[in-house]
């Protein structure tokens, strides 16, 4: 290595400079020489370290793009295809679109699914009319903005910019999926307030506007968190029960494979006086346990399928494994990474610590 060449002729340059005979320059500039260069190499592997660590922790990226897998079981592909090219559209302050078909058209148009897929386009943008070509059916979408382009524009990227900021300062992109659930989880129990006094606004989007101001109610909060999911790349839905007596929404969310249910409301800490800690009774809870709590999981509304209005959904949600819900008023303590253990204390005060990772490799197997 030519820096290694430089650096023993300096010090050879130096050494005979003082005046040493030959016999001990020669003893010196060898020990000095494997000295330098030992220090070089312990350098160069410290720095392999620190880049591959750097490297291995990209900071988290606006995702335009956001997919559930599970909403794709009644959402065709081309559908999805079509709602990607409005996004990108929309991003460029466009007025068009390539669209599949005109069904596909009034679902990426439609008011829910921008509200919860594109959150800054939500209640901002109209479904003009659809343009079929006449030889392959596909077509093109046009659509109108309800706001001046320029000011869309502008709030498209303040939505991106706030989006990003709150997974960087939340996330890591090598935590895993049980890690980026719960750091998620914590964020909106430490900073979303309920809104008992909200007065809904149906000029704006209810999604992108609980983002803006940290205020709203259960059907906000389950988008919002369900949003933050999907943009790491976990299957979220907003999903709702309306019950004689229980009207609910939260979130649903599938964690390596299975599915739980997680309920953002009932985590706040504004929602529970003179508590200073994060309650995990509503962190991936099952079926069973959903239900104890008064909240059916029997017919579950999902607003992103187009049947929503006429028979709820035909959607499949199964949530069948409690391991990992920590039950009677068990709070969040510390968050252990490298051992993967989560610190709770449970309602007596008794602290506890539960093996988060253990825990998900036995029920792979």
């Amino acid at each position: 290595m030519r820096f290694k060449r430089i650096i023993v002729a300096v010090l050879i340059a130096a050494i005979a400079g003082t005046g040493c005979s030959a016999v001990d320059i020669t003893d010196n500039t060898v020990q000095e020489t494997e000295s330098v260069e030992s220090f070089i190499t312990e350098t160069e592997t410290e720095t392999e370290v620190v880049t591959s660590e750097t490297e291995a922790l990209v900071p988290w990226e606006f995702n335009p793009h956001v997919y559930s897998p599970k909403i794709a079981e009644r959402i065709p592909e081309d559908y999805w295809d079509s709602f990607n090219n409005l996004c990108d559209a929309l991003r460029e302050g466009e007025t068009t679109f390539e669209c599949s078909s005109y069904e596909a058209f009034e679902w990426c148009t439609d008011v829910s699914v921008l509200c919860n897929l594109f959150p800054a386009a939500g209640a901002k943008v109209e479904p003009a009319y659809f343009e079929e070509t006449e030889t392959t059916g596909n077509g093109t979408g046009n659509i109108r903005y309800t706001i001046p382009v320029e000011e869309y524009a502008e709030r498209q990227a303040d939505f991106e910019a706030l989006i990003t900021g709150i997974l960087n300062d939340n996330v890591e992109s090598d935590d895993s999926d049980y890690e980026m659930a719960l750091k998620l989880y914590l964020y909106m129990a430490n900073n979303y307030e309920y809104d008992y006094d909200k007065d809904y606004d149906y000029d704006d989007n209810f999604v992108y506007h609980t983002f803006m101001c940290k205020k709203g109610v259960c059907v906000d909060f389950a988008s919002v968190y369900a949003y933050l999911l999907l943009q790491v790349g976990i299957d979220a839905i907003s999903v709702g029960c309306f019950e004689e007596n229980m009207c609910h929404s939260w979130t649903y969310a599938v964690i390596d494979g299975r599915g739980y249910h997680i309920d953002p409301t009932w985590a706040l800490k504004i929602n529970n006086d003179g508590v200073d800690y994060i309650y995990l009774d509503y962190f991936l809870m099952s079926d069973k346990e959903r239900n104890i709590d008064g909240a059916l999981v029997h017919d579950l509304t999902v607003s992103l399928v187009p049947e929503y209005w006429i028979n709820r959904t035909s959607l499949t949600l199964p949530a069948d494994d409690n391991s990992f819900n920590l039950r009677d008023y068990c709070n969040f303590e510390s968050l252990d990474e490298e051992n993967k253990i989560l610190n709770y204390v449970d309602m007596y005060g008794n602290e506890h610590e539960f093996y988060y990772e253990q825990n998900a490799s036995d029920k792979a197997a």
